[in-house]
Parts: structure tokens; sequence; C-alpha cells
């Protein structure tokens, strides 16, 4: 794992907080934080989601599956108040009122959630809406059904996602890279530091990631480290 230079100050050198966030944020945003509880043991999600974006993560998607609906709320809004107060765009993952209510930059959907219809008329256009793919098929589809951005995977074996069959492989993400998609591609599923320069050489331009950024010692430096490569791997500008 690429290390900061020693005496990195994570609170500085190019991030004074609040930063600015952009109308085309999800466009920009080359790291995402898929929160997740086990993965971030034994910190708390709000721990985790500071640390991670002190260590320069672009967005963090607040994934909440088994928790009670109290505990949602809480739990939801804690990270969103650490994202205003730092100025991190705030996605909301499956629940689309709670998104709305919170005043999130982004509402994650998939398969099982309403329609990306029915949530940009319950959300108006203020907010960024995405899907998760599972193919370059159905990316192309949440495209034509209004997705501003899309998720696509899991790109390798990751037990969060293995309800969803095997892993696409390189293959798939060199396949959609090149596809001429209309707007943002994120990869997500398995990837890691292992990993990471491989599916950048398939085309990735963009990345979710859940326990490289928070089953380790330190998410900050995890985050710097993996957000660097990803820059390092972006074609030249102009």
């Amino acid at each position: 794992m690429r290390q900061p230079p020693p005496g990195y100050d994570y609170e500085s050198s190019e991030r004074e907080f609040p930063r600015r966030i952009t109308a085309d944020w999800y466009r920009e945003a080359l790291l995402w934080l898929v929160l997740d509880e086990e993965a971030a043991q034994p910190r708390s999600l709000p721990e985790v989601t500071r640390l991670a974006i002190m260590g320069g993560v672009d967005a963090v998607l607040c994934r909440l599956k088994t928790q009670s609906a109290e505990q949602v709320y809480a739990l939801a809004r804690e990270v969103r108040e650490i994202c205003l107060e730092m100025g991190c765009p705030f996605v909301m993952s499956h629940h689309a009122a709670l998104a709305v209510h919170l005043g999130a930059e982004g509402l994650q959907l998939g398969r099982g959630d309403i329609s990306l219809a029915a949530a940009r008329e319950l959300a108006g256009q203020g907010i960024a809406l995405g899907w998760s793919s599972h193919s370059l098929a159905e990316a192309r589809a949440a495209f034509a059904a209004g997705a501003d951005y899309v998720f696509l995977g899991p790109v390798f074996h990751t037990p969060s996602k293995a309800s969803y069959g095997p892993p696409l492989g390189l293959e798939a993400v060199r396949e959609a890279s090149s596809a001429g998609l209309p707007g943002p591609l994120v990869c997500i599923g398995g990837i890691d530091f292992q990993n990471l320069d491989e599916l950048l050489a398939a085309g990735a331009r963009q990345v979710a990631a859940i326990r490289a950024l928070q089953a380790t010692d330190e998410p900050a430096s995890a985050c710097w480290s993996m957000r660097s490569r990803i820059k390092m791997a972006l074609p030249p500008a102009g």
C-alpha cells in the first residue's frame, strides 16, 4: 500500500474543511466509501466516516441493511452531519424518503428498491440518482431509465455481494469502460490494494470500496493511498 509522506497532515495539505461540493460531484468522485458496520469494527460508522474524509475520500455511501428503522435513522443522521461539517457528498442507499429528509447529495438504488422514475418524482432534481448494476446491459438500462451514475459489480469476489452470483471479472470492466456510457461508472466489489492496479488497467476510473478502507488500522491512510493510485492512473487532462 502506497503510504503518505512522513508527517502528512490529513487535516490540512489540500484538505481545508469544509470542502466545496460541486453540482457534478458524482462525476468527479474518484473514491467512494461504502459504510459497513462489520468491516468498520471496532470503530463506529461515524468515526470511520470522519477518518475517511480526512484521508480524502470523495463520497460516503451509507448502506444500512440489518439495522432497525430507528437505528438506520440515527446512524444516517449522524453520518450526514459529519459529511455536512466536512463538505463531503452523502449518499443514502435504499431509503429514498430518508435521503430526501436528510438532504442527501445522492440516493443509491438497486433491485428491490423503488424505480428511478419514482425516486426522481420523490426527490426532485437536486439529488443524484445511482443504480447498482450487475452487467453492462443493466447499466445501460439504468442510464436510460434516468440514473445519473451507475455502480458495476461485484468485480471481484466479496461476501457482501455473494447473493448476486459470481464476480464479473476484469473483462466486464473493460467492456463497460469502453462502451461509451452516458454517465459515470463506479466499480465495486472486493476491490483492495492487491487488485486495484489491474482494475485501473482495465479502465476503471471511479472506485467504491468497503473493507479495504475500513478493516484497517489506519482508515485515513488507506483512503489517501487508494485515491492517490486512482488519480495517478487517470489519463492526462486534455
